[in-house]
């Protein structure tokens, strides 16, 4: 089995090359890395250009031009052009311990999916893995210090809800991702990826989530066992409040369609 990793991407020059030198320890694991380029500008491009040759792993670069932040048509773009038969989705501010990748790979079965968590750094804990580098060492250190609390609870409730799902006792809507996941790409594909009527930041991961339990497919807890860390960055204000916003309606509304129309394939107009 080949596991493409998939990392979305806009601009984070100073947040990529921590995740990409977490990887490192876990190149055997995985078959390529695709990085899903929300249409960052020139000058990035060519610095990521020149970033990627630095690492002993394939790494493609899949851009499309910016249309505003589109989250939903990054993720597709980034499905269109994996070659693996596994997806692991992540974020380019996220630095993964070791185990992370074999995590995801260990529970990959057809029919399922596989949901993970992080722990958030702090500011202060940020710079030091921005200033001293992406060290298992540091990783550890830092994982170790946060809080194993919000972990805990949040694996439980995973499983606690894909439990009473099973009986029809919990709605699909609390099915969640959350953070970093994974999914073979012929079930991806089968539900049609990505809904890209989802504008901007927020909801898609719900709605893809929910579209995934609707077609039948299971969910497998990697909260506890792929630990990886949310780099701490300045809020941005673009998806500040988006629960109040245009996608959350969308989500909302009464009939959502297993297989989205305007997904890694478009409905013909």
């Amino acid at each position: 089995m080949k596991a493409s990793v998939i990392i979305c991407f806009y601009d984070r020059l100073d947040l990529l090359p921590v995740c990409l030198d977490s990887l490192r320890g876990s190149s055997a694991e995985f078959h390529e890395v695709v990085l899903a380029d929300d249409g960052s500008s020139e000058d990035v491009v060519r610095s990521v250009q020149s970033l990627v040759k630095n690492y002993d792993f394939p790494i493609l670069h899949a851009w499309h031009p910016r249309q505003g932040p589109r989250r939903s048509a990054t993720r597709n773009n980034g499905i269109r052009h994996a070659t693996g038969d596994y997806l692991i989705f992540l974020d380019a501010d996220f630095a993964l311990l070791p185990g992370a990748i074999r995590g995801h790979i260990e529970v990959a079965k057809r029919g399922y999916f596989a949901a993970g968590r992080c722990k958030y750094t702090t500011e202060e804990q940020c710079r030091r893995i921005l200033a001293q580098g992406a060290s298992e060492l540091l990783l550890e250190s830092i994982y170790a210090d946060l809080s194993e609390a919000s972990i805990e609870k949040e694996h439980r409730r995973f499983v606690r809800y894909s439990l009473l799902r099973r009986f029809g006792l919990a709605s699909p809507k609390k099915a969640t991702f959350g953070g970093h996941f994974s999914a073979f790409k012929k079930d991806v594909e089968a539900i049609n990826g990505y809904d890209e009527n989802f504008i901007g930041w927020g909801g898609e991961d719900m709605d893809f989530a929910l579209r995934m339990v609707r077609a039948g497919y299971r969910g497998s807890s990697v909260i506890r066992t792929a630990r990886v860390l949310h780099l701490w960055h300045p809020s941005e204000m673009v998806g500040a409040h988006w629960k109040e916003g245009a996608n959350m309606k969308y989500y909302s509304r009464v009939k959502v369609p297993v297989v989205c129309e305007n997904g890694l394939v478009h409905k013909s107009p």
